[in-house]
């Protein structure tokens, strides 16, 4: 009977632990799969986020903008530096040399040959005479050494009439008309009686020089004159007459930009027409007689 006791003992204990076990798992079941069951709502629900998470969102927003417009202006100022490669050659001279650079665009200028003119290189950031408007200060470039003369074209249209001569300047056609005819022209300083270049015109625009312009009128008649000289001393057909007709129609379409509330009685469309008409007809009545127009 002892044994068979401890038999049953034996039989029934590994009885209990099984069913220990089981009570055991069946009491982490019910954990599991609720825990089991929350992850896969987590993963579900797009919503469902984390205090930590929501932070580090909230963060990367903030600071995402900041990060995106500094890499775009990085992007930028590269593509402005690019575009803003500055030219090999005088704008005016088309030589190269020591030039000086403009902050604004790509044209570069002996200290000569800007207008108007500087005595050494400026310090820091410069812009040149085209890219100035007229609420940018008034630089003293010149020193007149003591001579003073009643100069009274005003501030601003000093700076347009300087911007106007520039421009002519750096036209890629103007190079006949930078300085003065040569002597060797045959007759045409006993054809033309009035003779004037851009050279001349860039004088009286000079504060320090006596022969100097007193009202933006004078210039624009000096200018015009030049273009008049140049069609009645030159063929219609000829590269300089045609030159001096581009560069006319371009000085009058700049001069509306430059002074755009202003009228110059010598620049009137009227007036210009006449005095083509005139030019075509004297050089039709001269086609036939053999008589010949230098360049």
């Amino acid at each position: 009977m002892e044994n068979q006791s401890k038999t049953q003992a034996l039989t029934v204990n590994p009885t209990q632990i099984s069913h220990a076990q089981e009570a055991v798992v069946i009491k982490l079941d019910p954990e599991a799969e609720a825990n089991q069951e929350l992850w896969l709502e987590l993963e579900d629900d797009p919503e469902g986020k984390c205090e930590a998470d929501v932070f580090e969102m909230e963060h990367s927003e903030d600071q995402s903008p900041a990060l995106c417009c500094s890499a775009q202006q990085e992007i930028e100022s590269g593509a402005g530096t690019e575009q803003m490669e500055s030219e090999d050659f005088c704008a005016v001279c088309m030589n190269g040399g020591d030039l000086l650079c403009c902050d604004r665009c790509p044209k570069v200028y002996h200290l000569a040959c800007h207008i108007p003119s500087l005595n050494s290189f400026p310090i820091g950031d410069w812009v040149c005479t085209l890219c100035r408007t007229d609420k940018d200060p008034v630089e003293d470039t010149q020193s007149c050494e003591g001579v003073r003369v009643p100069y009274t074209l005003s501030d601003q249209d000093q700076r347009r009439c300087e911007k106007l001569s520039l421009l002519l300047h750096c036209h890629p056609l103007s190079v006949p008309f930078h300085e003065p005819v040569s002597p060797l022209a045959r007759n045409y300083y006993q054809i033309i009686k009035r003779p004037i270049d851009l050279s001349v015109i860039r004088r009286k625009l000079d504060k320090c020089n006596t022969l100097h312009y007193f009202t933006a009128e004078q210039f624009v008649d000096d200018i015009l004159l030049m273009f008049k000289n140049c069609a009645t001393f030159n063929y219609p057909d000829s590269e300089v007459a045609q030159a001096g007709q581009t560069l006319e129609g371009f000085f009058l379409s700049k001069l509306k930009e430059i002074f755009p509330e202003r009228t110059f009685p010598s620049a009137s469309q009227d007036r210009m027409d006449k005095a083509r008409n005139r030019w075509l007809s004297r050089k039709s009545r001269h086609v036939f007689s053999g008589r010949k127009f230098y360049l």
